[in-house]
C-alpha cells in the first residue's frame, strides 16, 4: 500500500514538473520580424555568442521562458561586423578617447547554413526594406565576385540560407513559415538618425506613409492567422550614444560664425570629433526644443502603430498584444532598475549603465532581458498566458557590461569610438554596411566551399 502511495505521488510530481516545463503552445512556432533590436545586434556587431550575442536577444529570452525553440541564424566569430570592445590603452582604468573600438577584422559566417531559422530580424531594416525582396542566388554570386553591398550581405546571411531559388524578404519568409505567433518590432531605423545625426529633420518617411506601410505589414501577417505581439518605438534621444554637454561644451557655433549658449542638459554624440571642441557646430547639439520635436515625431509614428493594431484586429479577427516600449524606456530613463533592492538604481540608461551596449544604441544582455519582460508582460496580459518573467538581477550578475569597472562617474569623453571615421554613430547602419562591404572577400571561400557551383 505504501509503495502504491509513493508511486502515485511520484507520478503526480512528474506530471506537475512536466506541465511546469511544457512549452507554451501558442508560441510553439514563434517567428520574429524586425530590425537589429530583435536580431541580437549589440556593441556595434552581430555574432551568435558575444557580449551581447544573438543568443542574448529579447526573442531568445522569450523563447527560453516559454520553453519553445527559436532557431537563430547564428553568426560565427568574429561577427558581421565584429563587435566593439574596451581597450584601456593607458591602463588607468578609465574610458579615454578612442578606447572603445574593434579589436578584430574580417567577417564571420553562418555556423549552420542549413538551419531553417525563425528569427528573421535583419539589422538595419526599416519599414520600407522589410518587405523588399532579395534574389538570393544573385547575391550569392555577387558575394563571390566581391561586388555586393553590405546591406544585402546581412539580409542574405539571415534570410537567404539555406539557398533557395526564389527571392525572399522578411515578410515573405514569415508567411512561408506558417507561424503560430509573431513578434514584430520595426520602425526604429526610420527615426534613429534624428538622434544619432542630432537632426530632428532626419526622417525620410512621413507618419502617414509609415502608417500605411505598417497597416500593410500587419495585414499581410494576419494572413497566417497567428497571434502577434507588436512593439512601438522608444524615444531615440534617450540612447546612451548621446551625452549631456555637462559644462564640457558651453557654446556652439553657427555657419555664419555666430555663437550661442549650450545648456548643461543639451545632448551631443559621444563620438563627436574632439577637433570640434570646445565650440562645436550648433548642428551637433540637440537642445530641449529639438528633443521635444523628435519626441513628437516618434509619438506620431506610435499613434500610427496603435491604429494599425486596432484596425487589423477589427478587420482580420487576429489578436494582437501591443508592447509599449516607449513607456518602458521612458521609465528606465527616469528610475533605472534597482536589482538588489537597496533603493539605488544599479542599472541606468547612461553609457555603461548596464542597459545599453558599447555602441550606445543597442541593448546589453541585461537590456534585452528587460525588453523580453516587456514582451512577456504584454503576451501574458493579452492572451492569458503565464510565461514567467526573466530574472533581470540574475542576468545582470553575469553580464560584464552591467557592472563594468569602466562605468564613468560623469559623462564619457567625446571621440569615444576609436576606429571611427568622423562620427560613426551618425548614419549608423550606413557605415556598418560599408564596413561589411569592405571585408566581403572573407566570405568568398565559405560560399565556394558551401555551394561548389561558382
Amino acid at each position: 500500500m505504501r509503495s502504491h502511495v509513493v508511486g502515485v505521488a511520484l507520478l503526480v510530481g512528474c506530471l506537475v514538473a512536466a506541465e511546469a516545463h511544457a512549452g507554451v503552445f501558442r508560441l510553439r512556432r514563434m517567428v520574429v520580424v524586425g530590425d537589429s533590436l530583435l536580431a541580437g545586434f549589440g556593441s556595434g556587431g552581430f555574432v551568435g555568442v558575444g557580449r551581447p550575442g544573438q543568443v542574448d536577444s529579447a526573442p531568445a529570452f522569450v523563447a527560453r521562458r516559454a520553453h519553445v525553440r527559436l532557431p537563430l541564424p547564428s553568426i560565427g566569430k568574429p561577427g558581421v561586423p565584429p563587435p566593439l570592445a574596451i581597450v584601456d590603452d593607458d591602463a588607468n582604468g578609465r574610458l579615454g578617447r578612442g578606447e572603445v573600438r574593434r579589436t578584430r577584422d574580417g567577417l564571420g559566417f553562418r555556423t549552420d547554413p542549413d538551419r531553417r531559422v525563425r528569427n528573421l530580424a535583419v539589422p538595419g531594416e526599416d519599414i520600407r526594406s522589410l518587405s523588399r525582396k532579395i534574389d538570393t542566388q544573385s547575391i550569392a554570386g555577387r558575394l563571390v565576385s566581391g561586388n555586393v553591398e553590405g546591406r544585402d550581405v546581412l539580409k542574405f546571411l539571415i534570410l537567404g540560407l539555406p539557398l533557395r531559388s526564389e527571392s525572399v524578404s522578411q515578410l515573405s519568409r514569415a508567411r512561408d513559415l506558417h507561424p503560430s505567433f509573431v513578434l514584430v518590432w520595426i520602425g526604429n531605423n526610420d527615426v534613429l538618425e534624428m538622434a544619432t545625426g542630432t537632426d530632428p529633420g532626419a526622417v525620410t518617411i512621413t507618419a502617414a506613409e509609415f502608417g500605411e506601410r505598417f497597416h500593410a505589414l500587419l495585414d499581410a501577417l494576419a494572413d497566417t492567422h497567428a497571434g502577434m505581439a507588436v512593439a512601438n518605438l522608444p524615444d531615440p534621444t534617450a540612447i546612451a550614444a548621446l551625452r549631456r554637454a555637462a559644462g564640457d561644451v558651453t557654446s556652439c557655433r553657427h555657419a555664419d560664425g555666430t555663437t550661442e549658449p549650450v545648456a548643461t542638459d543639451d545632448l551631443l554624440s559621444i563620438d563627436l570629433d574632439p577637433a570640434h571642441l570646445p565650440t562645436p557646430p550648433c548642428s551637433e547639439v540637440l537642445d530641449a526644443g529639438e528633443r521635444a520635436a523628435i519626441r513628437a515625431t516618434v509619438s506620431g509614428f506610435n499613434a500610427e502603430i496603435a491604429t494599425a493594431i486596432t484596425d487589423t484586429e477589427r478587420r482580420r479577427g487576429v489578436t494582437i498584444a501591443p508592447v509599449d516600449v516607449f513607456t518602458t524606456f521612458d521609465r528606465l530613463g527616469v528610475t533605472g532598475v534597482d536589482v538588489n533592492g537597496d533603493g539605488t538604481p544599479d542599472l541606468t540608461t547612461r553609457y555603461l549603465g548596464g542597459i545599453f551596449s558599447l555602441d550606445g544604441i543597442h541593448p546589453t544582455r541585461t537590456g534585452n532581458a528587460i525588453l523580453a519582460n516587456a514582451f512577456i508582460e504584454a503576451i501574458d496580459g493579452r492572451f492569458g498566458e503565464r510565461i514567467p518573467s526573466v530574472n533581470v538581477a540574475r542576468v545582470a550578475a553575469h553580464d560584464p557590461l552591467a557592472h563594468s569597472a569602466f562605468r564613468p562617474v560623469g559623462e564619457v569623453p567625446f571621440g569615444l569610438i576609436g576606429d571611427s571615421e568622423g562620427n560613426d554613430l551618425q548614419a549608423f547602419f550606413t557605415k556598418t554596411f560599408t564596413r561589411i562591404g569592405d571585408h566581403v572577400g572573407d566570405l568568398r571561400t565559405r560560399l565556394e566551399d558551401l555551394f561548389n557551383i561558382f
